[in-house]
């Protein structure tokens, strides 16, 4: 008789079955990526790229889908079994991106590792010098990866594949969580229909805006995954140096959109108005965007700064609250002071369900609103039922203590890792960097943002590449490895 949490070969096999679908939903994806570089593009270079990209996929597709059938019978039906695939898969999928950059562009593996974590976490930090010069199946490769990291590749997996819904209901559930429709295949599909149509309106605008098809295709697919990645080594501070304000104000369109509730997205695409406005998170994003324009104003008045820093300020920090990470000048230039502002915006971040990353909004709300519930505890008579309230919803007492435990838990590791990291500059003799520049770059990764205050590049030292990686890979997936070995833990005790 199986006993629950003891580990059985059916359920490793259900590991496996449901890990296998994922991997082989993002070597499929790779190998259309490929196939259509080919048969779009002419140049030698660009076919080189496109097939060498199918060949690597094909071989990670062919293993996958072996271990499928072999495991296929099987299914990771226990909510720690969901955890572990998902905090497995998102080591893997990266692997696979980075022996694709590897074997194609002949990336060292290392750098290749940290492109991939960065785009499949949605981050948005870059160790490429210059993207424009790489073939342009490359660039648009990038741009799926975090196009599909933030989505959520089960999502993918449930559109591609359904008639397997049953084998990614529990990684769903881990995944993404929420849905837009009672069953978890159809959720999937509105979510998925929902990403397309933002991601067309926004490749619309950048081409109205005057950016080149193929840059806007990448860009709008990393605006509305609040990605950030740039086909320009320059960001979309290239089109702004020349004075192309329409793309900035298209990019903020799209960075704001893709940092709000799918829920509220949805509501706004069915054009009910007063659902979208009464939204908490909706209102929330808006009250703390004022809050931080507020804090750079002041800023802006005390260090007698230029109106046109300020507005650079304010994208910048639009950019780090819905944790996109556009930039259209170096962060590096910016006061201490704005910095920290910075930080702030990052680490608060956007919505629940949606690409963004950071504490979110909600768990923000939550956590402002439990400074007073819990003072006004002491006053109230013990007999009298207090019901915590965020909008028309009830906080109850376990989802109070699970955002503390989130919050504390997220403070701790951008304390050490920030910490490990200024230590691993000093160690390497840069010394040219702050503490607060450290932080900013770990709250960046942390937050999966990817603003630089100049200290990720290809010529930065393996442990600071080590330490951001795993930062991007913890903020992603939300502490899930923690979740799990906590999990793993008192199963154990249990079953004794």
């Amino acid at each position: 008789m199986e006993v629950k949490g003891e580990i059985t070969l059916a359920r490793v096999k259900g590991f496996a079955s449901s890990l296998a679908i994922l991997m082989a939903t993002v070597s499929t994806l790779a190998i259309i990526t490929g196939l259509v570089g080919f048969l779009v593009f002419s140049e030698a270079i660009e076919r080189e790229a496109s097939l060498k990209i199918v060949e690597v996929a094909l071989v990670f597709d062919a293993v996958s889908v072996a271990i499928f059938a072999l495991c296929r019978k099987h299914l990771a039906v226990e909510l720690v079994d969901a955890f572990l695939v998902v905090s497995v898969f998102w080591i893997l999928a990266p692997l696979f991106s980075a022996a694709l950059y590897s074997y194609t562009i002949h990336m060292p593996f290392l750098d290749a590792l940290f492109e991939s974590v960065s785009g499949f976490s949605g981050t948005g930090l870059t160790v490429i010098d210059k993207p424009e010069s790489l073939p342009r199946v490359i660039l648009i490769w990038r741009a799926l990866t975090q196009w599909v990291g933030e989505l959520g590749v089960v999502v993918i997996s449930g559109v591609l594949l359904p008639f397997l819904h049953r084998s990614i209901r529990s990684i769903y559930v881990v995944e993404r969580g929420a849905r837009l429709a009672p069953t978890i295949i159809s959720t999937t599909r509105k979510l998925f229909t929902l990403y397309v149509v933002y991601t067309t309106i926004g490749v619309l605008l950048f081409v109205l805006s005057g950016m080149p098809l193929m840059d806007s295709i990448a860009h709008s697919m990393t605006a509305i995954a609040t990605g950030g990645m740039s086909t320009n080594s320059e960001n979309l501070g290239y089109w702004f140096r020349a004075g192309n304000n329409l793309v900035v104000i298209s990019a903020s369109i799209m960075m704001v959109l893709g940092a709000l509730n799918f829920m509220d997205l949805y509501n706004l695409s069915l054009g009910r108005l007063r659902e979208f406005v009464k939204s908490i998170e909706v209102r929330g994003f808006a009250t703390i965007f004022l809050v931080f324009l507020a804090l750079l104003g002041t800023s802006a008045i005390a260090i007698n700064s230029t109106e046109s820093s300020f507005w650079t300020w304010t994208f910048h920090m639009l950019s780090g609250l819905t944790t996109t990470g556009f930039s259209i000048t170096p962060i590096g230039d910016h006061p201490d002071v704005v910095k920290v502002i910075l930080v702030l915006s990052m680490v608060v971040g956007g919505s629940t369900f949606s690409t963004a990353g950071g504490i979110k909004i909600k768990r923000a709300i939550v956590l402002a609103k439990s400074l007073l519930w819990e003072p006004g505890k002491i006053f109230i008579p013990k007999s009298v039922v207090v019901v915590r309230r965020v909008g028309s919803e009830v906080v109850k007492e376990e989802e109070l203590i699970s955002v503390y435990s989130y919050v504390v838990l997220y403070a701790l590791t951008l304390v050490i890792i920030s910490v490990l990291l200024h230590l691993s500059l000093l160690s390497s003799g840069l010394t040219n960097f702050s503490y607060i520049d450290s932080l900013f770059e770990t709250a960046s990764a942390l937050s999966c943002v990817g603003l630089s205050s100049g200290i990720t590049s290809s010529s930065a030292p393996v442990v600071t590449k080590a330490l951001l990686m795993v930062a991007m890979y913890l903020g992603r997936i939300e502490f899930l490895p923690f979740y799990t070995l906590v999990g793993l833990y008192y199963i154990s005790k249990i079953t004794l």
